[in-house]
Parts: structure tokens; C-alpha cells; sequence
């Protein structure tokens, strides 16, 4: 990784007057300038971004007096206004004032250096401890020539400071990434000595034992949203309470606590979530909410026994969340002009498929954005509903009050509906019910799992639907799934061992020489992966395909004729991706390694 170097003379409390000289915040009564300094003169800050033609000297005179103002220095204003980039003001900040400039993406951060400033302090000052020694604290800013600022982290810390510069936007990136729960997972060490310092009143390694759950549990789910984690796991093991986030698909372990938090853990999360406290055998759902910088939260918690104890997932639901759109899944533009063309149809059914977790469900919420939402009724039959889509009437599951997807089915048929979507086709009932749907003239979009496009179909007939029903009313098939995408932050060239490469040939019939991938930093947490996107495959019933299907051909021939049809299967879709950079042929072969 890049580091950047500090240098020794750096300055610390004692010589901070001599740096702040070379441009003095106006905190400290600098005077507004409204005439360019004579030749000769010492250049000051504003003056350098004029001469290099960053601002003009109008501008630079009203962000001086603004500055004066408000009592802020002149690169604040400069920011706050938006006269410069951030990225191009922090180095050109670092030229004139000589201190170093840090690459937060690709610093590592050192632990012991983040406890040594509480998190409510780190963002009030917009400051980012990076590593420490005995008596000195590297911390980049946005302004290292603040005095007061660097003053009172001096004095908090008890350390001499080294001001390094960086931009607010990653300096705010590097606070949410680093001030993880550390301190909870140091609670399996035998310390129990009374915590002192700045970072006392906080969970830590001697206080866990004495916190209330529901804090420690509070804290878990603050931290699970700030990581992006759609689930977080609690296992109990024989020897410690296993807890693990799920994050772009892959579980992360986040920390290890004492097993006899267990039980306390699992009765507020019962009680938090309406579950019976004294039932400790049979499995069991509730739900709960939470706010969290004014975004709210629904969480789904299951609990069930195992021999080792309860296990509790909780399934994060931000209430905040953009359902995406077409654009924005992933579909190659070939894939995505013909599934545009399925959505136009008037009647059919039109199915989505894969496993658990392919992004379904989004593809589906993102196929209702297309529809014309004024001029048609649309309705969704969920189980559950988990996000909201406006002018959109959607309905909700409960199989132990009787309210099934069939039974529902049937009543939305009386209830004039233009396009349905139907959550899931679960058995034949549902399946035969939302296919003589599409036959009377109505738009069905709905999920099935199958592996790919063709297994969907023998899917179908595996449920009991005849076969000229699903050739009649069947219009597309997607089939799809969800790969990693590769960090743009830290993604670099690099050649791959021999399989990879053989494996991306014969695929593609191309060679690559060299693979993109991720080298691991602070924003993808060193996986060298941020973020999803999803690899499709499109089946659209050709005249052949259906007579194929009728004759009860073999899975082998109907794939071949899918492929003269023009389908993209999956791996090929997957392998432009790689070749774009996008993931990596190890995410590819993780992914779709069921499909050879």
C-alpha cells in the first residue's frame, strides 16, 4: 500500500505558530486583502490560486471577507463554496504550507491511534488519527495551520501532533470505516482493569460485561449499516459467541464475545422483536425497527435452536433505500434492449430465476419502475414486502392466517390489474393460477428458482403445469446472479495463475494476458471487492424452443437452441464482465461453479 511519509521535523503544540504564519485562519484576525501584494512580497495562499488560475482575484476577495465573517479560515470557505475541488485545494494546501499530503484510501490505519480520539471528537474537528507512538499522534485534517484545532487535540490526546492534509469527504470516509467496534471484540481478553482515557464511556474490552445488551446490540446494528451488511449473524459456538456480518453476499467475521452473553443477547432480541422469551425449541420470526441518523431501519430477526444454542440472524432492511433501476443491475445493452421489449408486452409471463440472494427480487422492483404506472394498475403479491414502490398496490403474504399466494392471487384477478407481480411461484396451485393470468390478458412478472433459463422451464413441468399452458403463455426467461464487484479504489493489473486464464479462453475464446483485480484497501476493507452487480442470461420462447419443450427434448438440446435463438448464457455475460474489470474470474468461478 501507498504511504504517505511523515516527515521528522514535523511540527508539534510548541512551534504551531511558526506554520500557521504562512497563512493565518482568520480566527486569528487575519485582515481581508482587497489589493493585490506588491512584487516582492511574501505570496500568500490566495494569492497561489490565482496565479495558477484555480479562482479569480474577485472570488479570492469575497471568500476572504467571507472568511472574516464567519471566523473560518479561507480554505473552509473555499471548500464551503465550492470555488475548488477538495482534492485539488488539499494539494495545493500541502505545496504552500510544506505538510504532507495523505492518501486515506490507501493509508493503514493503525487501531491504537483511533482510540486515542473519541469518535464524537473525530468528527467535530473532521479529524482522523493514522498511528501513533509514544509521545507523538499523526492526525490528518483539512486545515493542519488551525491552531485552536490542534491545540485541543494536543491536549485531549496528550500526545504532540503531526498534521497531515487530506479532503473533508475522506476524511468523514475514514472516520465511518475505522471507528469499527474494536473494543467489543477484545472482550475474550482476560483484562478487567478500569478503562481511562479518551476512551472512557464506551464499550470496551473491561466494560462489555457490565454493558446493557440492548447497547451492545444497538451498537451491532449501527455497525452493520455503516459496513453495508445486509444480515448479521449471532452463533453460538462451544466456546464464544460467534458474531458475523454479511457483506456483498460474503459472511465477515467481525468478533468473537463470551459465550455468557448469550442468553441475555437472544431474550432482548426477542423481546425487541415480539418473540415468545420462554419458547427455546421451535423456531421463531419477529421484526422491529430502529433510527439511525434519521433513516429507519426495519430489522426481521429468526431465531432457531441448534445444539450449540439459539442462532439469531437479523435480515437489515434500510427504509432509505433506492430501489435501482434497469440501468443500474448490470444488464449488458443487448440484454437489456430485448428485456425492455418483454416488459412492453400486454400479456405473458415473464420470470425471473436463480438462486437465494441473485438479486431477484431487485430485478423484478426495478422492472415496475419501467411500467407506466399512471396509466396502469399495477399490483405485487410479497412475502414479504420489503421495500416500498410509489403508485404501486402491494400486498402482503401471511400463509398462517390463510392468506397464501394462490388465494390471493385469485382476488387480484377481480381487481382490474394491468401488470401482477407475483413474489415467488412456490407450488403448482400458484404456478397454474398466475399462468392463466397472462393467458386472459394480463402482464405476470414473478420468481422461480432454477439454476438457469432452460432449468426453469423443466421447472415448470416438474410442478405439475402442462406443458402447452407454459409454452402459450410464457413470453421470457431471466436467469441471473450476483458477483463482487472489483474495487475502484485499489483495483490494479496483475497476472492470474494458469487455470484462470484457461478458464477465461475457453469461455470467451480470447487470452488475456492480465486480470484486473483488487489489491485491498481501507474502503473495500482489504477484500479488494465493493459493491455488487449482476451477470444475466435472457431466454425469449422462440417457435423451435416451444416445440422442443412439447416433445419433452432433453435439457441438453433445448440449451443448444437457446443459443442459436441468440442467448448470452450467464458464464459469457459473466466473462465480459472480467474483461471489462468489473469482477474477477475468481468471483465468476465462486459464483456460477454450480452450473458446470
Amino acid at each position: 500500500m501507498v504511504r504517505t511519509e511523515i516527515h521528522e521535523d514535523s511540527i508539534d503544540t510548541e512551534n504551531l505558530n511558526e506554520v500557521a504564519a504562512a497563512e493565518p485562519p482568520a480566527s486569528k484576525g487575519s485582515q481581508s486583502t482587497q489589493a493585490r501584494p506588491s512584487e516582492g512580497s511574501s505570496s500568500t495562499f490566495g494569492d497561489m490560486l490565482v496565479d495558477a488560475g484555480m479562482i479569480t482575484f474577485d472570488q479570492l476577495v469575497r471568500a476572504k471577507e467571507v472568511a472574516k465573517r464567519d471566523n473560518v479560515t479561507l480554505s473552509r470557505v473555499l471548500d464551503r463554496e465550492g470555488l475548488i475541488l477538495p482534492g485539488d485545494l488539499a494539494s495545493l494546501f500541502a505545496i504552500h504550507t510544506g505538510f504532507p499530503m495523505a492518501e486515506l484510501r490507501s493509508e493503514t490505519i493503525d487501531p491504537s491511534a483511533i482510540v486515542m480520539l473519541p469518535e464524537e471528537i473525530a468528527r467535530k474537528y473532521t479529524a482522523l488519527p493514522i498511528s501513533v507512538t509514544a509521545t507523538r499522534l499523526t492526525i490528518a485534517l483539512t486545515d493542519p495551520t488551525d491552531l485552536q484545532t490542534i491545540q485541543d487535540l494536543a491536549v485531549r490526546t496528550g500526545h504532540a501532533i503531526d498534521p497531515v492534509i487530506s479532503t473533508p469527504k475522506d476524511i468523514v470516509e475514514q472516520i465511518d470505516l475505522s471507528y469499527r467496534l474494536t473494543e467489543l471484540s477484545g472482550a475474550t481478553s482476560d483484562s478487567d482493569g478500569e478503562e481511562d482515557g479518551p476512551a472512557a464511556g464506551r464499550l470496551t474490552a473491561s466494560s462489555i460485561r457490565e454493558a446493557q445488551p440492548a447497547e451492545v446490540i444497538d451498537l451491532l446494528l449501527r455497525q452493520a449499516l455503516q459496513d453495508r451488511a445486509s444480515d448479521i449473524h449471532l452463533q453460538p459456538t462451544e466456546s464464544r459467541l460467534r458474531i458475523r456480518f454479511r457483506i456483498d453476499g460474503i459472511l465477515h467475521d467481525v468478533m468473537n464475545l463470551p459465550l455468557e452473553l448469550h442468553p441475555t443477547f437472544i431474550s432482548r432480541l426477542k423481546i425487541m422483536s415480539g418473540m415468545n422469551i420462554a419458547e427455546r425449541r421451535r423456531p421463531q420470526d419477529g421484526q422491529f425497527s430502529i433510527e439511525v441518523q434519521n433513516r429507519k431501519v426495519d430489522i426481521r430477526v429468526a431465531v432457531s435452536s441448534t445444539v450449540t444454542g439459539e442462532l439469531a440472524v437479523l435480515r437489515l432492511l434500510d427504509k432509505e433505500f433506492t430501489v435501482m433501476g434497469l440501468d443500474q443491475l448490470g444488464m449488458e445493452a443487448d440484454i437489456m434492449s430485448r428485456y425492455r421489449d418483454l416488459l412492453k408486452l400486454p400479456y405473458g409471463v415473464i420470470i425471473v430465476c436463480g438462486p437465494t440472494g441473485a438479486g431477484k427480487s431487485s430485478t423484478l422492483y426495478a422492472s415496475i419502475l419501467q411500467m407506466n404506472r399512471d396509466e396502469q394498475n399495477v399490483m405485487s403479491l410479497e412475502d414479504p414486502v420489503e421495500y416500498r414502490i410509489s403508485d404501486t398496490n402491494q400486498m402482503q403474504v401471511h400463509p398462517e392466517a390463510g392468506i397464501t399466494f394462490a388465494g390471493q392471487l385469485r382476488s387480484i384477478l377481480r381487481l382490474d390489474p394491468d401488470v401482477i407481480l407475483v413474489g415467488e411461484i412456490r407450488d403448482q396451485e400458484t404456478a397454474i393460477i398466475a399462468i392463466q393470468a397472462a393467458l386472459t390478458g394480463h402482464l405476470v412478472l414473478t420468481t422461480l428458482h432454477a439454476n438457469d433459463s432452460v432449468s426453469a422451464l423443466i421447472r415448470l413441468k416438474d410442478l405439475g403445469v402442462p406443458a402447452y399452458l407454459v409454452t402459450t403463455s410464457v413470453a421470457g426467461i431471466v436467469a441471473q446472479r450476483m458477483v463482487r464487484r472489483v474495487c475502484t479504489v485499489c483495483q490494479t493489473m496483475t497476472t492470474r495463475p494458469i487455470e484462470e486464464h484457461q478458464a477465461y479462453e475457453a469461455e470467451t475464446g480470447e487470452s488475456m494476458d492480465r486480470f484486473v483485480y483488487g489489491a485491498g484497501c481501507n474502503v473495500c476493507a482489504q477484500t479488494g471487492y465493493r459493491g455488487r452487480t449482476g451477470v444475466f442470461e435472457l431466454l425469449t420462447m422462440s417457435d423451435e424452443l416451444r416445440q422442443m419443450f412439447l416433445s419433452d427434448a432433453a435439457r441438453h438440446e433445448m440449451t443448444a437452441q437457446t443459443l442459436r435463438d441468440g442467448m448470452i448464457p450467464l458464464r459469457l455475460d459473466a466473462m465480459r464482465k472480467v474483461k471489462q474489470g468489473v469482477t474477477t474470474q475468481y468471483e465468476v468461478t465462486r459464483v456460477l461453479f454450480t452450473l458446470e
